[in-house]
């Protein structure tokens, strides 16, 4: 996988692109320590913790070219798309 599309590089653009702005700053605030500690290459124990904030993901706010490297990512893995995964939070 091309460092653009990997899962720390991917992590680092949704936060800068604010996509975690709407989750509590000890949420994010750890989401930066763990990005910071981690080195390429990821184990999948690191990967799938980093997804897991993936699915907490702002789409609507997010640039689509992103949203599609991220969601090729997740198909992938057999994983819901960002965008399917906030269209579900917002209906419960």
């Amino acid at each position: 996988m091309q460092q653009l599309n990997s899962i720390l590089s991917l992590t680092t653009d949704l936060l800068a692109y604010g996509g975690f702005n709407h989750l509590k700053d000890d949420q994010v605030s750890n989401l930066h320590h763990l990005i910071l500690r981690l080195k390429e290459p990821l184990t999948r124990v690191q990967e799938n913790l980093l997804l897991t904030f993936w699915h907490n993901a702002d789409a609507g706010i997010l640039p689509p070219a992103l949203v599609y490297r991220c969601n090729t990512v997740l198909q992938q893995r057999g994983l819901c798309p960002i965008g399917e995964l906030y269209v579900e939070m917002e209906m419960e």
